[in-house]
């Protein structure tokens, strides 16, 4: 059973001996580096979903009335077939 290709001769990495040299390593600040910008995508994207929750929460909180008392009469014979004014 073939995994992938190694580097090292055409080998697999089962048929490799224990000793041989891997030919890729990463620190442990690699995957420390990497878990906290994890960890700091996650959380922005948890304040801005918490910031748009408010958001919706405000708006729809607030209640604007709004009511048009129109100063004169329009004679309908003024008007276009469209409803405005010619």
């Amino acid at each position: 059973m073939k995994i992938y290709e190694s580097p090292d001769k055409g080998q697999t990495v089962y048929e490799r001996p224990f000793r041989t040299p891997v030919g890729q390593v990463k620190s442990n600040w690699y995957y420390v580096f990497w878990g906290i910008m994890a960890v700091a995508v996650v959380g922005g994207q948890i304040y801005v979903g918490t910031g748009y929750r408010e958001m919706a929460r405000a708006s729809r909180d607030t209640s604007i009335g709004v009511t048009c008392v129109p100063q004169y009469v329009v004679d309908p014979s003024k008007l276009n077939k469209t409803g405005e004014f010619e």
